[in-house]
């Protein structure tokens, strides 16, 4: 699963600040793994400030506990040299207590280094996300069974960060929904597609049954009908597309900021 968006990673450029030197290869080698190469790298928030100015990344990593000046103290500079860029904070230090302070100097987003390495970059692209640097999009073909539901919930809990606490249950039970209709009615492994941006989390399903989805009254005639009534109700926005191969039922649901 690798994240795809608006703007490919290879063109990203990004700016890692750390005083710790095995912390900035760490995190290099997850960047590149990821696919990103246009990699800078500063040991101070005064080397940071000059390579921001000069090379005007896109995105910004800045550790927090740095001699001399703190990467607390370096944000407005750092921001000012480089004002196109979305500055994710990279720290050990407890992030509830210090996130809306920094969100008002400048960083859009922060990040714990206790973060699984498997999650690091995934976390650090969602926060670059919010501020609309791109977009993640991730994919997965499911099997054509039971347990697949449970896959999907899991699938789309990982792809969403913290931040989106609020809307993640709702989330998981439409795509749930979404995902057992796709292999009770259409009898196929269906595809799973999830892209988030700074605004919404969009769900699409797709399958192979061409008939187009309707919203029934509950106890008519015909079985089923309560998934989409759950879609209709729930998400912000929601509709059924026709596919050469079959068709795709896609929901969005805004994020909460």
């Amino acid at each position: 699963m690798t994240p795809r968006g608006d703007r490919d990673l290879i063109d990203l450029r990004v700016l890692v600040v750390d005083d710790d030197a095995d912390q900035r290869m760490l995190v290099r080698r997850l960047l590149e793994r990821s696919g990103i190469t246009k990699i800078d790298t500063a040991a101070d928030g005064d080397a940071a400030i000059e390579i921001g100015r000069r090379e005007q990344p896109d995105l910004i990593l800045l550790d927090l506990a740095m001699p001399g000046r703190s990467g607390y103290e370096v944000l407005p500079e750092l921001q000012a040299a480089a004002p196109a860029a979305s500055i994710v904070i990279l720290s050990n230090l407890p992030r509830s207590r210090l996130v809306d302070k920094l969100r008002q100097r400048g960083a859009v987003g922060y990040v714990e280094k206790l973060t699984h390495p498997d999650r690091l970059v995934r976390e650090i692209l969602m926060a670059a996300a919010m501020a609309g640097l791109l977009r993640e999009r991730m994919s997965l073909t499911l099997d054509a069974d039971a347990a697949s539901s449970r896959a999907a919930r899991r699938f789309v809990r990982g792809a969403l960060a913290a931040e989106d606490d609020a809307v993640i249950t709702d989330v998981e039970l439409l795509v749930s929904e979404l995902v057992t209709n796709a292999i009770v009615h259409a009898s196929s492994a269906p595809r799973l597609e999830v892209t988030v941006s700074p605004a919404s989390v969009h769900i699409a399903v797709h399958d192979r049954d061409p008939s187009m989805p309707s919203i029934r009254e509950p106890g008519g005639a015909k079985p089923g009908g309560r998934g989409l009534r759950l879609v209709d109700q729930l998400a912000s926005r929601w509709g059924a597309e026709p596919r050469d191969d079959g068709k795709v039922v896609w929901f969005e649901i805004d994020r909460v900021h």
